[in-house]
């Protein structure tokens, strides 16, 4: 299962499991992700879940910037559309998230330090 993890100076604070096919990141109180941060738009982000055909469990995670106005940046570069791979580093408006697959990091507890 994948995670999206919010960080703050390398601790877990929150963590959202991706078990839905779309999940919305913005800031209206409908978004899956809500974020409270006038930095980020009523609805910033979207990522998808897929199943990967003839793969057992298998999926990716598609993050798409939904026109944004301060944009979506994964790794540093802003995107507008990119596959997630475990450990891809988001920052929408001022809060950055760590994309985590399978069970690389156990994140049951409340914080957790990440390397």
């Amino acid at each position: 299962m994948a995670y999206l993890a919010l960080i703050v100076e390398d601790v877990v604070i929150n963590k959202w499991e991706l078990n839905q096919d779309e999940l919305l990141i913005g800031r209206v109180k409908y978004c899956d992700i809500h974020i409270e941060d006038r930095a980020v738009s009523s609805k910033h982000a979207r990522l998808t879940v897929k199943e990967v055909p003839y793969e057992q469990g298998g999926n990716v995670v598609l993050l798409e910037d939904l026109n944004s106005t301060n944009g979506t940046e994964l790794n540093g570069n802003l995107v507008s559309r990119q596959l997630l791979k475990n450990g891809d580093i988001i920052k929408i408006g001022f809060n950055q998230f760590k994309f985590v697959e399978g069970s690389t990091l156990n994140l049951d507890e409340t914080a957790v330090i990440v390397g």
